[in-house]
């Protein structure tokens, strides 16, 4: 009961055709919304531990694109402008000072995926 509530609450998940199919290990980059045009989110979704997970894309350090791909470790996600690491279960950055990467609840359904952004 709960749990309905809470989604009621949060509003209507963005469904990604096809996400349910990302490999373990691996990152894919997605765009909901327009993007360019500001009305949009870019996240990565990352596949760990037979789970997905969603990120936004954007560090939190300067604002630089975290890379789809394979995850190194199998679970980080990185950053290349300056190599900061960030775990796809619950965005924290490894072995840096750094806040967390945004993170956004993910629902597997087959092979979809619901986004709460």
């Amino acid at each position: 009961m709960l749990g309905r509530l809470w989604e009621l609450l949060r509003g209507k998940p963005a469904l990604i055709k096809g996400a349910g199919r990302l490999e373990e290990g691996r990152a894919r980059k997605i765009e909901i919304g327009d993007v360019l045009a500001g009305t949009g989110v870019e996240l990565i979704l990352c596949r760990v531990g037979g789970r997905l997970f969603a990120l936004d894309a954007r560090c939190p350090h300067e604002g630089g694109r975290i890379v789809d791909g394979p995850l190194i470790e199998s679970r980080y996600v990185m950053c290349p402008l300056h190599n900061y690491q960030f775990d796809a279960t619950n965005g924290k950055a490894r072995d840096v000072t750094c806040r967390a990467a945004r993170t956004y609840r993910a629902r597997e359904l087959g092979n979809d995926c619901e986004v709460w952004i």
